[in-house]
């Protein structure tokens, strides 16, 4: 009997277990985050990396508003998020962090070449003068990440940016360049990095926050105009060729783009299908240590995006696909 009903206790758990993998996740918009601590999710300007089940977050820490560390999360929902630690410190990742440097849009990468995790950043003086990179590497991913160096990559000022790793393996660092001019595409590394060789892109276009995926071969770039911590009009350009080809420039939401600035776009594949993610900063939310992490589906398709604001909305995270709520 007692063997009997430990067989139907490990089969109800088994089933509770399998069908809380597969419920449907609620994305809700427009409310701060907080983590397993009960505080306020502070990763701001950042990016996810997948690893195994886990989804980690890394960003801008800015409760010290303008002298942000870089924090570092995981989660395997996107809801409930377990702080991992402050990855990079003022003060101590580095000398002048903190004091004649600061880290903007910090950006994680894994190189499978190596097998080490590389984060990139905006490293930058109080006056926007400097004009800079960081990087800095760990052998694991949850860190320590130690400095590696920091300059203008091949000598050019960059600010704003983002990284992008291509299927066959190759890494990407973009930013605003030519005084906030022009982007500028840096291929890097094998070992990720250092940057090899730099391409002009939208040049003249005023851009910023590029955020890049890869859709059926073909390349989806969503930036922002350059107007400091105010939202304006996402723009949207496409090519076959990350050095060539854009496409002219095209709105895509609303004239503010739904009250955010592009950080990342997501690739969530799933047993039927795969579910792509606009995240956006909402800064100044109403101050800049209460700005909002905005997650919308986004759907690509012919050279298009399909882009709609929800306050709310469903992720099957298992199917890989999304849902309106009801």
């Amino acid at each position: 009997m007692r063997a009997g009903l430990k067989i139907v206790f490990l089969l109800m758990a088994m089933m509770i277990s399998a069908d809380s993998h597969a419920q449907k996740i609620t994305i809700t918009n427009g409310v701060l985050w907080t983590d397993n601590n009960g505080k306020t999710v502070q990763a701001h300007g950042g990016n996810f990396l997948k690893k195994g089940k886990w989804w980690y977050l890394i960003g801008e820490d800015r409760n010290n508003e303008f002298r942000p560390d870089v924090n570092m999360y995981k989660s395997k929902d996107f809801v409930n998020w377990k702080f991992v630690g402050k990855i990079i410190g003022n003060g101590i990742s580095h000398p002048e962090l903190g004091k004649t440097r600061m880290i903007e849009r910090p950006k994680l990468l894994k190189c499978e070449k190596t097998g080490k995790y590389v984060i990139w950043c905006h490293w930058e003086s109080s006056n926007y003068s400097a004009s800079e990179v960081g990087v800095f590497i760990s052998d694991k991913i949850e860190g320590p990440y130690k400095y590696a160096w920091s300059g203008r990559p091949l000598g050019i000022k960059s600010r704003d940016c983002n990284v992008f790793t291509d299927n066959d393996g190759k890494a990407y660092f973009i930013s605003t360049t030519n005084e906030n001019q022009d982007l500028g595409l840096f291929e890097l590394s094998d070992d990720y990095t250092k940057p090899v060789s730099h391409t002009k892109l939208l040049e003249g276009q005023r851009r910023e926050a590029p955020a890049i995926v890869k859709v059926d071969n073909l390349y989806y770039m969503v930036s922002s105009a350059c107007t400091g911590w105010a939202p304006n009009q996402a723009k949207l350009t496409t090519s076959t060729s990350l050095k060539d080809f854009w496409s002219p420039l095209s709105d895509v939401g609303d004239e503010v783009a739904f009250d955010t600035q592009a950080s990342s776009i997501l690739t969530v594949k799933g047993k039927e299908g795969t579910v792509y993610i606009y995240v956006g900063d909402r800064w100044m939310d109403p101050k800049l240590p209460d700005s909002k992490i905005i997650m919308l589906p986004v759907t690509f398709e012919n050279g298009k995006m399909t882009f709609e604001y929800r306050d709310k909305w469903i992720l099957d995270m298992d199917k890989g696909k999304w849902y309106e709520c009801e």
